[in-house]
């Protein structure tokens, strides 16, 4: 699995990467014949997803006109898959055993187009025959996840969304006085603080995790990458790190110190919010229900545009007609009715308005919510290779910062500094691809 180093798994993943760089596959939706092609799909699932995923997969064997058999293989978790994915990019091309379609985060996605034959999903996209159906319909904005911007490339489409939000244990909230739920940092700062000095027990635990903190950057309107750049010494982080500081030093807040405990304490009830991503949304909603005292809770945004993230579907070129096949089980596999099934499964945001407005008939009311924040796009999440350790360079930082608040100015700007300058590592591989 990956491990939490920075430096080190940078240079070494550079190493072996620059060794055997080969181009993404420009591929052109030609007229070729997918009939009968046989697709290996990776994935990280286990358990319900698996079988969900198993599932739908026999319903396109069963149903898809071309006669393609998709066959599924899990690789148990996402941290192995990957692994997988290095691992084979690292052997020489004939040794190889590339899967045709796979599932990761679009920042891993971008590390393996350094080192592997990633197609260039732009031609399908635009393509008259084979292209999607209603672009419109998707998400706004949702092909940034999956585009690098440094070759124009899209490396993968995704298949379901997170956001990072706020999660109130409304209970606890009226019992203290209040009816309604933080509209800003400065609001949710002042509660916190009411909460503690009413029940001596901290608002909530803080942790250093990146995309927390770049849902808080945005929260004060402020993005962590502009398309081209990192943007880490921001207005709207520092002021994010200012309220937190406070609020630790005030002992409103106090800090993560095992993983998990932070959303662990607030499902058992005993603290006031939760800072996460709705991917745990399925999760917290089970842990509640089975908890000795469940409570009534909501989620909320804290700005009207919130730090979006979720894994991309990508394609290794093998053949134009391998490569068309999977094209056409990806488009299948995101068409509103089968992602609506997915998401179901899942309990993800759907990436299409169609099927999340499918899925709001019926589907829990804190997901509804979620759906609301979402569904008119939002800041998305880098989709560079740099972002696989800038991410880990982010909590670092953050993390000496609120041991010592006195470091913030110095902190940032080297974070920021630094930050540019793992992205900037990369920029010869990918002038060197034709």
């Amino acid at each position: 699995m990956k491990t939490p180093t920075h430096s080190l798994l940078f240079c070494c993943l550079m190493a072996l990467l620059m060794a055997i760089a080969l181009p993404s596959t420009n591929s052109h939706a030609q007229s070729v014949d997918p009939i009968g092609q046989t697709i290996i799909f990776w994935h990280p699932h286990t358990g319900e997803r698996e079988r969900a995923l198993n599932e739908l997969v026999a319903q396109f064997n069963v149903e898809n006109e071309w006669k393609i058999t998709v066959e599924p293989r899990s690789w148990q978790t996402p941290g192995l898959l990957y692994d997988q994915i290095i691992l084979q990019l690292t052997t020489p091309p004939e040794n190889r055993s590339l899967p045709n379609i796979f599932v990761t985060a679009p920042y891993e996605t971008a590390t393996f187009a350094l080192g592997g034959p990633i197609l260039d999903l732009t031609p399908f996209i635009q393509d008259v025959e084979w292209g999607f159906e209603d672009e419109a319909d998707f998400v706004p904005g949702i092909s940034e996840l999956g585009h690098d911007p440094f070759t124009n490339t899209q490396l993968g489409w995704p298949e379901r969304l997170f956001a990072e939000t706020l999660y109130v244990n409304m209970t606890a909230l009226k019992e203290i006085g209040f009816d309604s739920v933080p509209t800003s940092l400065t609001e949710l700062g002042e509660i916190a603080c009411d909460y503690f000095a009413q029940t001596d027990a901290p608002a909530f635990q803080l942790e250093t995790r990146a995309p927390v903190w770049a849902g808080l950057a945005t929260t004060n309107g402020n993005l962590i990458f502009d398309g081209t750049a990192y943007t880490l010494n921001t207005e709207g982080m520092r002021k994010s790190l200012e309220m937190m500081n406070h609020l630790l030093a005030e002992g409103c807040v106090v800090r993560q110190t095992t993983p998990f405990a932070a959303q662990d304490e607030f499902t058992a009830g005993h603290s006031l919010f939760y800072f996460g991503t709705t991917s745990a949304l399925p999760i917290i909603r089970d842990a509640i229900r089975q908890s000795e005292n469940p409570f009534e809770w909501q989620v909320t945004p804290l700005s009207n545009k919130p730090y979006i993230s979720g894994p991309t579907l990508s394609i290794f070129s093998h053949s134009p007609e391998a490569d068309l096949a999977a094209w056409l089980f990806l488009r299948w596999w995101v068409s509103p009715g089968i992602n609506a099934a997915w998401n179901r499964a899942t309990g993800s945001l759907s990436i299409r308005l169609s099927a999340g407005e499918l899925m709001a008939e019926d589907f829990y009311p804190q997901w509804r919510a979620v759906w609301g924040m979402v569904n008119q796009g939002g800041y998305f999440e880098p989709s560079v290779a740099a972002q696989d350790v800038v991410r880990l360079e982010i909590e670092f930082a953050i993390g000496r910062i609120l041991d010592d608040p006195t470091t913030l100015e110095q902190e940032l700007s080297a974070l920021n500094d630094l930050a540019n300058e793992i992205l900037n590592e990369y920029a010869p591989i990918k002038q060197a691809s034709p």
